[in-house]
């Protein structure tokens, strides 16, 4: 063929102009860019914008009188008016030249079949597709074909479905529309390729519609196509699904122009469209059309004759949040081997919930994880079970703003190394379909109790004794303090990138080191001691009181770090309350002006100066959740500043404190009298003695450590922030909170001013929405997922009658106002006496205890910080899945903390709530007669 000669109106796809989007519109720029960068794009050529404004120049001023009469709310009245716009397109001869020119680029391909497709400027665009609003014309054959679907494709820019799109969109400019004709593929199979799976928004994954005969059937939507989904990187087909693909398009056999629809024969709609290997290959050209565009997911129409794959045209995916979560979950070392996990694998948001609360950022993730993953590995070996590694099975997923856990892996914990006595207070953590094969499946006792003696020998530190090690060598270590100490402004400034960087490296891995005791003693030890305390209640207890586990776990044993630090809050609030000046100052200034206008108050000084030894003792305290996005009290006075005005009067923490440790000791020696005094009672109060002080020796240390942890991973928060700080001046961010949307390799890139600059906002901008929708509460995390999708898995059970059945976390029973709160600045709505409904509590939350009398918890258990604090306090608690979106805000609920029952009150009537709950109270007896009264205990 000769060279192709660009004329005025005619661009061929590899001329320069070719990529032009004002010339060739959206569609065609694509296939440009594809051919010249050498994609399998079938020859062609563009009719340029420049040829359909020369065709209607002498219609243009009709066109526009009448778009400026057309009422879009009129169905009718439109479709009259552009009926008669496309009739002037159609019915109106083309210019000579116009037609020459076309005629002579068709020669030029030869007498082919081509395909005649439209290409708008606003077309095939990243947040409009416009796809499917413009006609395509295929199979079309001989000059004058071509040149009457040239004029039909500019009449459709002109359908009532098109204009309204164009009004919807904001787009008001005179449009116009250039035309693509392209050598016609006898595609045998057809379909779209999605480089970013739409269903699930997978940035992994590529999936594949298939069916016979050309595109426009999958198009179209007429036919059902066999589905394929694979996966990015190593190309492996993970899931194909069989469509029907009742139909297909094909040339019209009667006229040789254009195409019909005929039924497919029931055999070859019951065979795969191509094979696994096709599949793989089709994939491979996806994946590298995306890398043109920037990694940004495509939507592709392609076809396949003759053994050879077609690109026929390439979009932006549009219509789906991709954030790119693979790029997060693989950011983590050992979380990088894709064929860790199957395609099917469950997920789920119930380990997380209690010990990796809230929202996650990604930057956050891409370092915490792959340390959760390290004391994971370092305990299972020293267990005894290596084959419960993560390299066996990938522990960690990140998903639309949080962490979701692989729950295989507590299904082989349970079966291969929780006794069969305690597997029933694990079975929360897996679906119900497992819990018969987990319940009884063998167990090897030998191993088990192998396992003691082999930690207590070999890594002492993860053992019984545990909390020894960690308050020696993290909490009370100097040279551990030193080393991981929060860097001043002035140190952060004055590292270069690598000192930086080489920084937070070692700070990680040093923070990662302190995980070993707590992890494995709480995770292993601290499970079992929970746990056969449960079995020895059960099987050996034989007193008369209620709820007796939860009264035996219920305060703490000696003075923690929590409780100090509830009444250091405690008396800067009653400072307040006792000065007149300083009281009214706070109401005046409930924010940062209190501290701007302190000074000017007579007791205003002493009290700054208590403030600030307080800052400099818990400064890197007092955040809603782990995730390091948040502020501590070092970086804003908020946190203290929105808790005060709810403190103001409140007593003296210390004296339910006391209060509270009396009657644990009572209770405690209630089980050990009850115990000794039978037979072999003296052995097993011993027993009992044991595991019990261990047990709360365990949760003492749970929230020592996490002040240990806070310490760490404040600096780690400080330097990551510089590190942000230098790409916004770099101009790679535009602020610095920007950075905790992106993992530490991308974060890095930015800093070297390597990244992708589109595909880098995009992140952001998507990763942040979902952050931002957990933290507020606008959306709850599913509670399983499944092939990146909502998983319908023991979805909870929602009643009616205003009674929801949860887990109760701390005995007594309460009637007061709910009050719904979905983020830590808005503690200040909680008044004395409300029962404070949250997802999850955190050390930041402590000074809302001193003023609220019950707590419903949406996760967390037994020994999530909610939990752990309610009982130190006295307080009633529940959890209850999804209890923010069930319990209205300021209703009034009854709390059962011994059942889990909530019980929502029609009024404030007295009466009337005592015989809701009278009624209630004899369907819960009846209940509790009627179920079996077999041993359960949710453990850590």
């Amino acid at each position: 063929m000769s060279k192709k000669i660009p004329t005025p109106h005619i661009i061929w796809f590899a001329d320069p102009a070719g990529t032009n989007h004002e010339l060739v519109g959206g569609k065609a720029a694509n296939l440009g860019r594809l051919a010249n960068a050498g994609f399998p794009v079938p020859p062609g050529f563009v009719i340029g914008t420049s040829a359909y404004l020369r065709h209607i120049a002498t219609m243009r001023e009709q066109i526009s009188d009448v778009l400026g009469d057309i009422k879009y709310d009129d169905a009718e009245a439109l479709e009259l008016a552009v009926t008669e716009i496309r009739r002037w397109i159609v019915e109106a001869d083309m210019p000579r030249e116009l037609s020459a020119e076309i005629t002579a680029a068709y020669g030029q391909l030869g007498d082919v079949y081509v395909a005649v497709r439209s290409s708008g400027t606003a077309e095939d665009l990243e947040g409009a597709s416009f796809a499917g609003l413009h006609d395509t014309f295929l199979d079309v054959k001989g000059p004058g074909q071509v040149l009457d679907a040239v004029k039909r494709d500019w009449a459709s820019l002109w359908t009532a479905r098109a204009v309204a799109y164009r009004k919807s969109g904001g787009f008001t400019d005179f449009p116009s529309i250039a035309v693509v004709v392209q050598t016609m593929v006898p595609s045998q199979v057809s379909g779209v390729m999605f480089t970013g799976n739409p269903l699930n928004a997978a940035t992994d994954e590529i999936m594949l519609n298939a069916s016979w005969g050309l595109g426009e059937a999958v198009v179209q939507g007429i036919t059902t196509p066999d589905e394929y989904i694979v996966r990015h990187g190593d190309f492996v087909v993970l899931e194909k699904t069989l469509g029907s693909k009742e139909v297909e398009i094909v040339r019209n056999p009667q006229t040789g122009q254009g195409t019909v629809q005929r039924e497919v024969e029931p055999a070859r709609g019951e065979q795969f469209s191509f094979t696994d290997e096709e599949a793989v290959e089709l994939a491979k050209i996806g994946a590298g059309v995306q890398e043109l565009y920037d990694g940004f997911p495509q939507d592709i129409e392609w076809g396949y004759a003759d053994g050879s794959f077609y690109v026929l045209q390439a979009r932006p995916v549009t219509g789906v949040e991709f954030s790119w979560d693979a790029d997060v979950t693989n950011s983590v070392q050992g979380n990088d081997d894709i064929e860790a996990v199957p395609y099917d694998n469950i997920w789920s948001r119930v380990f997380p919930e209690e010990m990796w609360t809230g929202a996650i950022s990604p930057l956050m993730f891409s370092w915490r994880c792959w340390g959760l993953n390290q004391c994971h590995s370092v305990g299972v070996h020293a267990f005894g079970y290596p084959d419960q590694d993560y390299h066996t099975r990938r522990l960690w997923k990140y998903h639309k703003g949080v962490s979701y856990y692989n729950v295989e892996a507590d299904r082989h914990r349970i079966k291969e190394s929780i006794p069969p006595q305690l597997r029933p207070g694990m079975l929360h953590k897996i679906p119900t379909m497992w819990h018969d094969e987990c319940l009884s499946a063998p167990f090897d006792w030998g191993r088990y109790l192998n396992m003691f003696q082999k930690v207590e020998t070999e890594r002492p530190d993860m053992g019984f004794n545990w909390w020894r090690y960690l308050d020696r060598d993290f909490i009370h270590s100097e040279e551990y303090r030193e080393a991981t100490r929060p860097r001043t402004k002035e140190e952060r400034e004055a590292m270069t990138d690598d000192e930086l960087k080489h920084h937070l490296a070692d700070v990680i891995r040093l923070e990662v080191a302190s995980y070993d005791p707590p992890w494995n003693g709480l995770l292993w030890y601290m499970g079992e001691a929970m746990g056969w305390i449960g079995w020895m209640l059960a099987n050996w207890y034989t007193g008369d009181r209620a709820n007796i586990f939860i009264d035996l776990f219920t305060g703490t044993r000696r003075p923690n770090i929590v409780g100090d630090e509830s009444y250091e809050a405690w008396e800067l609030a009653d400072t307040i309350h006792r000065s007149p000046e300083l009281r009214s100052l706070l109401e005046i200034y409930p924010d940062e002006r209190f501290f701007d206008f302190l000074d000017q108050s007579v007791d205003g000084p002493a009290f700054r100066r208590k403030y600030e030894e307080y800052v400099a003792k818990r400064g890197w305290r007092g955040h809603p959740d782990r995730d390091i996005y948040f502020d501590r009290r070092a970086d804003s006075p908020l946190i203290d500043l929105a808790a005060w005005p709810g403190m103001l009067g409140d007593v003296d923490p210390r004296t339910n404190e006391h209060q509270t440790r009396a009657r644990l000791e009572a209770t405690i020696a209630h089980v050990h009298d009850n115990l000794a005094a039978q037979a072999n009672g003296m052995l097993k109060a011993q027993a009992f003695d044991t595991l019990i002080d261990f047990a709360h020796r365990s949760l003492e240390y749970r929230d020592n450590e996490r002040e240990v942890m806070d310490w760490s991973t404040y600096d780690i928060k400080l330097c990551f922030e510089e590190v942000g700080r230098r790409c916004v001046e770099r101009g790679g961010l535009d602020e610095v909170k920007e950075c905790y949307f992106l993992t530490m390799e991308e974060l890095y890139q930015v800093l070297a001013g390597t990244e992708h600059k589109r595909l880098i906002r995009a992140k952001i901008d998507a990763r942040r929405k979902n952050f931002d929708e957990i933290n507020t509460g606008a959306r709850d995390p599913d509670p399983f997922i499944q092939r990146g999708r909502h998983s319908v898995i023991d979805e909870p059970e929602i009643t009616g009658d205003g009674v929801f059945h949860g887990k109760g976390t701390s005995s007594g029973r309460i009637t007061g106002k709910a009050r719904v709160v979905h983020e830590l600045n808005q503690i200040g709505r909680v008044q004395k006496g409300d029962i404070l409904v949250v997802h999850a509590t955190d050390p930041g939350w402590m000074p809302v205890f001193s003023r609220i009398k019950g707590i419903v918890l949406e996760s967390g258990g037994l020994i999530s910080h909610g939990a752990i604090i309610a009982r130190e306090f006295g307080l009633p608690g529940a959890q209850l899945p999804s209890a923010r979106r069930l319990i209205p805000d300021g209703a009034t609920i009854t709390l059962n903390g011994d059942s889990g029952i909530i019980q929502l009150h029609e009024d404030d009537d007295p009466e009337k709530i005592a015989a809701e709950l009278a009624a209630l109270e004899e369907q819960f007896r009846a209940a509790q007669h009627a179920k079996d009264d077999g041993f359960k205990i949710s453990v850590f």
